[in-house]
Formats: structure tokens, C-alpha cells, sequence
């Protein structure tokens, strides 16, 4: 408790800023106009008591976890989903604590790996903040992307135990459980990373185990049981992530997503390895441990100071007999090399020949496995330092030589610098930080506690340079897009005022934020991670098709206009249908100015029989949640209803309570037929691969209960 308690204190000191809802750490594009209002939709779904698995606010509507992202069933986004909500909208406090929270959870989580180690509690309390405060973990500005990657110094430990013949068939569960939460985490990149960590070097220490065999008989069962005991693990990490990665699985076959290709690809689609050659770290860029400099991804930093980096050497000299601690320096390694990509012709290897790899399409990502390396590694030193283990014939040079080349980097300026200013602020506080080192090398005496108070302090001091990179005040002159999530409220009023049940466009630039899910208007187009396929047949900048889509409004930097020309309602009657015999001559009938969108529907192939009548025929649409959606239509003769939103496998209709085909309209759209009459047409949403995925999750969470269980009750005898 005294732990966690001083975590808490060390983690909230550092973000001290975000305690007061004048600063914000979420200001980035990503997070205003794709996270943030997503979860602002999930919140107020879940507050409406209804947990959603549609989004029909964007993109004529998304299924919500095929889109993977921003993890709506990731435990800790739905805890902080279930606070009190602020106008409708998650409050800026909220947002502040969720990013707080995350960090503790990987500083708790590298702590306990360092405490697994047999490192000390001030030493391990050390490893903590310096791997969930300082580089790349700590200047990440993704929620996604940070969950799953929080989870990886609590695999990394399970995984040692195995790695190490220990506990096995508790670590097995445990191992499971938390490769498959961090699979929730709303990002494939990170789970894929340490999923792969994880299985690779397995299969490297059985092969490595296998050629150096050491009494022989008892290594073979150790080899044997390691292998089970990792199965196991991926085995109940797989049936965990099914309620998440079944629906991201189906609907990924069904979507095309940017990745910084010309044009957006598909499943089936490799991502093209220049994209990950733009995306990898350069060799000129490993000094940048110890000169704020951004990444590939020019969002984020290496940053962690001379503080760490001396320590992680004087660790890794000292505790390379350390069999699990090498363990962790491999997979450090290992992750560096990972993050090279391009630079070693180890990824292009990796990236032609293990399967899914090539979506992985940010090599430096794999820098979250580095610096949890250096986070431990660094805790070593410290307890070394703090122990007075250190000779200073070794220790000494290592701080002078990491001094000089801290001093080369600064003044040289050999490279850029993260924002400018930084260089006076990072500079001071790395001398600061390098005297700290250079008192306690020297001067050994004084209480042990003290001391360490002192390192952990000089990480802290050097880590506010990161957090600086995060943490911003809410103003417009301070903030990109983060203030514009805020501000416009006379434009969101009119919209609301104004928009009944029309769709409204956006002008990003105007608007740097999804207000679609922001504040529940149906949007038509959005930032999102994927993109239906069918409905990019439709080409929908056109006014035609903003027409079909039934666009009545635009907010831009003018404010609130109403769009020229006709909108479609959202359903309507047709009585005349059409086969088309390509997507090109479908998007060429929608284009041409003879085709009646309000009487003619157009169909990919064979097109369903109707009756022609000329009477008017109203549709009233109903939305009692996200996920259904009730017509109601008076028909004078057999027709169909049509309705502009997405058609994808999940959907089913009912026509007066008996269940009814639903037909692909223009290639896109969700359409049934119906009779002469009144009729209640009801569309709901209830893919069965969540239902699935949904059965896979419980009964791999039985599972590594069940295993938990067998082992506590094995001990106890």
C-alpha cells in the first residue's frame, strides 16, 4: 500500500498541471478527432444504459468494436466511460485523471517486474516512473496505443517466470490474461509487438536450450514445460481478445483503411514497406535517449536523460549474471532493433515472412519494449549505487563519458530539438541531474532511503521535459486542436437547431475535431481508423452523392450553411430498380442527372422485383439506441424502402415481426422489401461475431481462473 501510495504521489506530482482542468494533455489529432468523441459516443451510450455496438454517427455508420479503435472494452476506458458526464460530454478532469491513471497502471506494472527481479522497493519504485514518465512510453499521445503497451512490464514478468521454470502454470494464466486485455487496448500494434516478443524468444531459448543442452534429461522437461506453459498462455490470450479481435477480424475484411498509401487498402491489401521505412528509427536518431528529439513519428521522444542512461549501464554491467534480469536487456534489444526497421535488413526479413507484421506500420513503436528495458536496467543500477556496489573505476567513466556526449549533443545541435527552448531547460536539468550522480558516487554515507529519494527525484526532474511535450494549457494560443473541442458552441447549437434528420460536412480545418460523435449529429464523413469498403463506391464529395447521403448541412470556418440542391430523407420508397453490371457503371447512374434517386434504386447484380405506383408514400425513422432502428412506411403497392445508411454482415431486418431479407442498395445502403400497406420494418444490429467473440472472452477468463485455482489448491497440499 505504501508502494502504490508513493507511485500515486510521484505520477500525480509529475502531471501535477492536469489536476487543474486548465491543462490538458490530449491535444492531438488523433485523440480530437477520432478518441476523444468516440468515447464521448460510448459514454453517453453506456449513461443511457445501453452498451453500443453500432456507431450510426459517422461515415453513414460504423460497427463500434470492428473499428478497434479507440478500445471500448478495454477495463480502464470503461471505468473512467462510467464517470458523471459534463454537458453531455466527458469533462476535461475526467480525460486528465483517465491519462494519469494509465500511467500508473505501467509504472505499478514495471515496479512489481523490478520487485520480481529481487531489486529493492526504492530501486524498483525508480524502474516505475522512469519507464510510465520518461520517453517513448511516457511522451505517447494515444490512449490506444499506451493501454496495450502499459500492460507489457506485467507479460514481460510471467513471461520471466516461465522463461525461468517458475510457477508455471499460474504464470501461464496470468500471462494469458494480460496479453489478451492488452489485445482490448483499441490498437493492434503494441499487442502485436509483445505478442510476438513473447513467442520469438521462446522459441529462441528452446533452440538456444536445445543446441547447449545442460543435464540433459532435466533441461528437456524444462524446455517441454516452458513450451506448454507458453502455448497456454497465447492459447488463453487469444480466447480472451475474441469478444475484441473476431469483430476487428470481420470487419476488417469488410474495410479499407489509410495507412499513408496514395489510397486507402484493404485486408488483403500488404502494407507497402516504404510506409514502414518512413515510419522506422535511424541510426543518426539513437542518441536521441539523451537529446529530446522527436521519433519517426515526429509525436513522440526517446527523451529519458542521463539520469537513466547512466544507471541502465552501470545496471546492465552489474547485473548481466542476472539470468532473468539479461532477459529483459534481450527483449530491450530486441525491441531496438525492431524500431530500426528499415535500417536493418532484420524487419524487412520479419516483415516478409511473419504473418500480420506488415500492418504493424510504425517499426519505432517497439521503442515502448527499449524503454522498458532501460526503466529496469536502471532500477538495477540504482540498487548497485544505493548498495554501494558500484566500483568507481567502472562507474566513473560511464557518468563522465555519458556527460561528454550529453554536452556534444547540446551544443552541436546535430540534432533537431522536440520544440524549440527545450535544449535551455533539458540541459539544465540534465546537469542537474548528472551532479546528483556524480554526490552519490562520490559521497557514499547517508541513509539509503534518502538516496534514493534523491535518484528518483533527478529521473523525475529530467522526465518533466517529456511530460512538457504532453501537458499544455486549454487556450487556443497554447493548443492545436484540444481548445477547438470546446469552443464553436453557437455552431453546435445551430447544428442542432437546425439539422432534424439531415447529415452534416465538415471543414477540418475549421473544425479540428469529430463534432459527429462529439455531440451525436450524423456525420458524413470522418477521421476514423477504417472505412466500410462498399461505401467508398460512392464517391462522396460529389453533390449527388451528398444528395443520396442526405447532407443538409456544412460547418465550416463561415459557420453553419445549408447545402445547395436536394437531400434525400433519410428512407424513403422506391418502385423502380435497376441492375448495374459494375461499381463503375453504378457510381455513373448516381452521377447522371437522368437517374430519379427519389424514385430509382440501383443494384450490384439482380436487383429484387417491385410494383410501380405513384402515390406519395412517407417513412418515419425511429432510433430507440445506436444499434436499432425503426421504419415505419405506408406503401400504395409493393416497393422498397430504402434506408441511406451502411449495410454490413450483422444487420437483420423484420418486417411486422417476421424476419425479412435486407438487399444492398447502390452498392451500400440497407433497403427491404415490402408489400402494399402499413408496415413496421425493424433493422437491428447483432453481428455474430461479437456473440462469439463474446462466448470466446468468458471462457478463456474461466479458464485462467480454473488454472489459478488447480495451481493454489496443488500448493496448498
Amino acid at each position: 500500500m505504501k508502494t502504490a501510495i508513493g507511485l500515486f504521489l510521484l505520477v500525480v506530482g509529475l502531471y501535477w498541471k492536469l489536476i487543474l482542468p486548465v491543462s490538458v494533455w490530449f491535444d492531438h489529432y488523433d485523440m480530437c478527432q477520432l478518441a476523444i468523441p468516440s468515447f464521448t459516443f460510448l459514454a453517453r451510450s453506456i449513461h443511457a444504459g445501453h452498451f453500443p455496438l453500432w456507431d450510426p454517427h459517422v461515415w453513414a455508420g460504423l460497427p463500434v468494436l470492428g473499428s478497434g479503435q479507440p478500445g471500448p472494452l478495454y477495463p480502464l476506458n470503461l471505468l473512467f466511460l462510467a464517470l458523471p458526464l459534463h454537458n453531455g460530454a466527458i469533462a476535461v478532469a475526467t480525460l486528465n485523471w483517465w491519462f494519469i491513471a494509465l500511467h500508473l497502471v505501467a509504472a505499478y506494472g514495471c515496479y512489481l517486474l523490478c520487485r520480481e527481479l529481487g531489486l529493492s522497493r526504492i530501486a524498483s519504485t525508480l524502474g516505475g516512473v522512469a519507464f510510465s514518465c520518461a520517453g517513448y512510453f511516457g511522451s505517447l499521445p494515444w490512449l490506444d496505443r499506451a493501454n496495450g503497451a502499459s500492460l507489457a512490464p506485467l507479460v514481460a514478468l510471467f513471461a520471466i517466470r516461465i522463461w525461468s521454470g517458475r510457477r508455471r502454470v499460474q504464470s501461464a494464466a496470468l500471462l494469458g490474461l494480460f496479453l489478451g486485455l492488452s489485445w482490448l487496448s483499441g490498437h493492434h500494434e503494441a499487442p502485436l509487438i509483445i505478442s510476438y516478443a513473447v513467442l520469438l524468444f521462446t522459441v529462441a531459448l528452446w533452440a538456444w536450450r536445445a543446441a547447449f543442452p545442460s543435464r540433459a534429461r532435466e533441461q528437456a522437461v524444462s524446455a517441454r514445460g516452458m513450451l506448454i506453459a507458453i502455448g497456454a498462455a497465447l492459447s488463453i490470450a487469444v480466447a480472451i481478445s475474441a469478444i475484441q479481435s473476431l469483430p476487428l477480424y470481420e470487419f476488417g475484411h469488410l474495410a479499407k483503411r489509410w495507412v499513408g498509401t496514395p489510397e486507402p487498402i484493404g485486408w488483403q491489401d500488404k502494407v507497402p514497406y516504404y510506409v514502414h521505412q518512413q515510419y522506422s528509427l535511424s541510426w543518426q536518431g539513437l542518441p536521441g535517449f539523451l537529446f529530446p528529439t522527436p521519433t519517426a513519428e515526429a509525436h513522440t521522444t526517446m527523451f529519458v536523460g542521463v539520469a537513466i542512461v547512466t544507471l541502465a549501464c552501470l545496471g546492465l554491467a552489474g547485473g548481466w549474471r542476472n539470468r532473468p534480469l539479461r532477459y529483459i536487456a534481450l527483449l530491450g534489444a530486441g525491441g531496438l532493433v525492431y524500431s530500426l526497421g528499415a535500417n536493418t535488413p532484420l524487419h524487412r526479413l520479419a516483415y516478409a515472412v511473419l504473418p500480420m507484421l506488415d500492418k504493424a506500420r510504425t517499426p519505432v513503436r517497439g521503442m515502448f519494449l527499449v524503454g522498458l528495458a532501460m526503466a529496469v536496467l536502471a532500477a538495477s543500477g540504482a540498487d548497485m549505487l544505493l548498495e554501494r556496489r558500484v566500483s568507481l573505476r567502472f562507474a566513473v567513466p560511464v557518468l563522465i563519458g555519458v556527460g561528454a556526449l550529453f554536452a556534444a549533443l547540446h551544443w552541436t545541435g546535430w540534432l533537431a530539438p522536440m520544440y524549440p527552448g527545450v535544449p535551455t531547460h533539458y540541459f539544465a536539468k540534465g546537469v542537474a541531474a548528472l551532479a546528483v550522480l556524480a554526490v552519490l558516487l562520490l559521497w557514499r554515507a547517508g541513509n539509503r532511503i534518502v538516496r534514493g529519494l534523491v535518484l528518483i527525484l533527478a529521473v523525475l526532474l529530467e522526465a518533466t521535459t517529456v511530460a512538457a511535450f504532453r501537458v499544455a494549457p486549454l487556450t487556443p494560443g497554447h493548443t492545436v486542436c484540444a481548445a477547438s473541442m470546446l469552443d464553436h458552441q453557437d455552431m453546435i447549437a445551430q447544428l442542432r437547431s437546425e439539422v432534424g434528420d439531415g447529415r452534416i460536412t465538415v471543414d477540418w480545418n475549421a473544425l479540428m475535431f469529430n463534432p459527429g460523435d462529439q455531440y451525436g449529429f450524423d456525420q458524413l464523413q470522418s477521421f476514423v481508423a477504417g472505412v466500410p469498403a462498399n461505401l467508398l463506391r460512392l464517391p462522396l464529395q460529389t453533390a449527388r452523392a451528398q444528395e443520396l447521403m442526405g447532407v443538409t448541412l456544412h460547418a465550416g470556418r463561415d459557420g453553419v450553411e445549408s447545402v445547395p440542391g436536394p437531400a434525400l430523407p433519410r428512407a424513403w420508397v422506391v418502385h423502380e430498380t435497376v441492375a448495374a453490371r459494375s461499381e463503375a457503371e453504378l457510381a455513373a447512374m448516381l452521377q447522371n442527372p437522368a437517374t430519379d434517386l427519389r424514385r430509382t434504386a440501383v443494384f450490384l447484380g439482380q436487383a429484387p422485383p417491385v410494383e410501380s405506383c405513384s402515390a406519395g408514400e412517407p417513412v418515419t425513422v425511429a432510433r430507440p439506441d445506436s444499434d436499432d432502428v425503426i421504419l415505419t412506411a405506408t406503401l400504395g403497392c409493393r416497393g422498397l424502402v430504402v434506408l441511406s445508411d451502411t449495410m454490413v454482415p450483422g444487420w437483420e431486418a423484420r418486417v411486422d415481426g417476421r424476419p425479412a431479407a435486407l438487399y444492398e442498395v447502390w452498392g451500400a445502403l440497407r433497403s427491404v422489401v415490402v408489400d402494399a400497406g402499413v408496415h413496421r420494418v425493424e433493422m437491428r444490429y447483432r453481428p455474430a461475431s461479437v456473440r462469439f467473440g463474446a462466448g470466446l472472452t468468458a471462457a478463456g477468463l474461466l479458464a485462467c481462473l480454473a488454472l489459478l485455482l488447480w495451481d493454489r489448491r496443488n500448493r496448498s497440499r
